[in-house]
């Protein structure tokens, strides 16, 4: 049994831990900027005349921050998911390094469409 284990996730933990080293708070705060930057770019809203109109909409409820929150979270961790993945496939073994990202890249996809579902029952 022991050697079942060390062929999968188990034995590339400690693999990817060393392999990353203390980077990982640099990794993910990269992310999260990117991902600020890349919400920006691509987001599509209604533009405001000045900072009062849409403070005013924000105070009010008429416009939802979480939505917006929830993006740049998905975003982040997806890129973090890519980062620490592609560190897997070269550090331990390429396969499962592979077929984990991919999985681990639908599942976030799915758990944050359910969370963006919610957001939107009204």
């Amino acid at each position: 049994m022991e050697s079942f284990l060390k062929l999968g996730f188990f034995s590339m933990a400690d693999k990817v831990t060393d392999a990353l080293g203390g980077s990982f708070p640099y990794i993910l705060t990269g992310a999260v900027i990117v991902a600020i930057w890349i919400y920006f770019l691509f987001r599509k809203s209604k533009r405001y005349d000045n900072f009062s109109k849409y403070l005013n909409d924000v105070l009010n409820f008429r416009v939802m921050l979480t939505g917006g929150l929830a993006k740049i979270l998905y975003i982040a961790l997806t890129l973090v998911l890519l980062i620490v993945g592609i560190v897997a496939m070269f550090a331990a073994n390429f396969l499962v390094g592979f077929i984990g990202t991919v999985i681990l890249e639908i599942v976030l996809r799915v758990l944050f469409e359910l969370a963006m579902e919610f957001f939107s029952i009204q």
